[in-house]
């Protein structure tokens, strides 16, 4: 063999972004680690890993992937695999595609406002766990594990752009525990949209698990699981990453050595996926969202607060948001006018006034996702000294809380477009708003009239109010049997001191 083709051998032929070849030559320039060790640069990644062997320019990573990597046939999925395959240091939980055909038993679960959820066995499993040697079979799997596949909707035509937040959102999923993991892709084989490949939570979403045990949940359990949510989505703001359709359809459900776990799911890939970055449409429920959202104002950080807040009632009554009302151009007018849910029941000190705190119409005056961790974790602290005393905090039965059997028809709860409907509410709020005004623009002059009917004298009394502080009063007397008119005015000026 030539010291040419020698030197060209190990060619990996994928792209690490649109206009990039991994198909350089071989670097041979020794980058030295923190510990003394030198390392030559992997020519597949480029970055200082120890090669696959002495003469080899690949890291063990780079060269078990090119030996076990499988094709879609989309190379914009396969670009995303090996891009999760290569920066992800742990072995356990990598992104792979999977053929179709090693599903089996899929069942039709749900379907959202851009994706549709299946039930189904994965045949293989996923990767346990893999030893990154020369022996390319040291692999473990969860054999026949039960998955959820979520088709995306329209996305058989996905491009690199639009999976770039699903790379970003894995990466977060695999170092943060109250997210929602992935094990990879497969592709529905009749419409070719991307499936991606997610655990099976056997609980459900959060009203699904409480419209069965939530009367079984004590508010330790519920003050613990509101800590993982907000731990989630603190890791999640701190990568500078927002979800932008918080709710509880979108929090997951397991249960383990008889403790309740939730785990943040959806992460919003389905509208990046479906969407080009240029759309402006809102999409969401509208309990959840932030009043801000409605008038014009872009997702924040602080906009998931107020939705973490709704889900704090929905966690305290077992029911969503304005379950009795229609999701309608009217309800929007009312949040943005301060509507917000009723309290109706007991929760542990504190609990109600940070839930309002989360729900304040000024952003800037919501609480922080660590001040809310720091609250939450110490209600969780005095609830565990309640219950070691065999005084827990009590879920009162009431007509007013607990799971219902049913909604309100017009209550909408999936994620839906909604800028119309927003546009036309804040149009009729701006249109009430002026007509407001000039009704209380128009009582500042109150016309009083006194009719004496003796001598047919009228006597007009012209009231005039200032904004706050003048008052002023007319007295007109008309005598309609005179020639002329005579008038009298007297002034009864009321003037407020403070």
């Amino acid at each position: 063999m030539t010291e040419q083709s020698k030197n060209y051998r190990h060619k990996i032929d994928f792209l690490l972004s649109d206009n990039m070849h991994l198909s350089q030559p071989t670097q041979t320039i020794p980058v030295k680690s923190k510990q003394g060790k030198t390392y030559k640069k992997c020519n597949g990644c480029n970055r200082r890993r120890k090669p696959f062997g002495e003469d080899h320019q690949f890291c063990r990573l780079c060269y078990k992937l090119k030996s076990v990597f499988k094709s879609s046939g989309n190379k914009v999925i396969d670009d995303f695999i090996k891009n999760t395959q290569i920066n992800l240091t742990k072995s356990e939980g990598k992104m792979e595609f999977v053929p179709y055909d090693q599903f089996k038993n899929i069942e039709f679960i749900a379907e959202g406002g851009f994706s549709k959820i299946y039930k189904a066995t994965w045949i293989d499993g996923p990767i346990h766990w893999y030893s990154i040697s020369r022996n390319i079979d040291n692999i473990s799997r969860l054999k026949n594990d039960i998955v959820v596949l979520k088709k995306l909707v329209n996305s058989k035509n996905i491009t690199s752009k639009e999976l770039n937040e699903l790379k970003i959102f894995y990466q977060l999923s695999s170092n943060v525990s109250c997210i929602c993991k992935y094990y990879g892709i497969t592709q529905d084989p009749i419409t070719n949209d991307i499936m991606i490949i997610m655990p099976y939570y056997e609980l459900g979403d959060l009203i699904h698990c409480f419209s069965n045990d939530f009367y079984n949940i004590n508010w330790k359990s519920k003050l613990y699981n509101l800590q993982r949510i907000i731990c989630g989505l603190r890791g999640m703001h701190e990568c500078k990453i927002i979800h932008r359709d918080l709710h509880s359809g979108n929090m997951f459900f397991n249960k383990h050595s008889g403790s309740y776990h939730v785990c943040i799911g959806d992460l919003g890939i389905s509208k990046s996926a479906t969407e080009s970055g240029e759309n402006n449409e809102n999409y969401g429920i509208i309990p959840y969202m932030a009043p801000e959202i409605f008038q014009g104002y872009k997702y924040t950080e602080v906009s998931e607060i107020y939705s973490y807040g709704m889900i704090m009632w929905e966690f305290m009554t077992g029911r969503r948001p304005f379950w009795d009302r229609n999701h309608d151009t009217f309800l929007i007018i009312d949040i943005c006018d301060g509507l917000r849910p009723p309290i109706v029941t007991n929760a542990p000190e504190g609990y109600v006034k940070l839930m309002k705190e989360c729900w304040n119409f000024d952003p800037d005056k919501r609480p922080t996702t660590t001040d809310i961790y720091n609250k939450i974790i110490e209600m969780w602290k005095n609830e565990e000294k309640n219950c070691n005393n065999d005084i827990p905090t009590k879920i009162i039965k009431s007509s007013d809380i607990g799971p219902l059997t049913m909604n309100n028809p017009g209550a909408i709860y999936k994620s839906r477009p909604l800028s119309k409907m927003i546009h036309s509410a804040m149009s009729l709020r701006s249109s009430k708003s002026r007509s407001i005004n000039l009704e209380i623009d128009k009582r500042k002059f109150e016309d009083l009239v006194k009719v004496n009917d003796d001598n047919g004298q009228v006597t007009k009394r012209k009231k005039l109010c200032g904004n706050e502080i003048n008052e002023i009063e007319f007295d007109i007397n008309m005598n309609f049997n005179k020639d002329y008119v005579t008038l009298e005015l007297e002034f009864d000026i009321d003037i407020y001191n403070p």
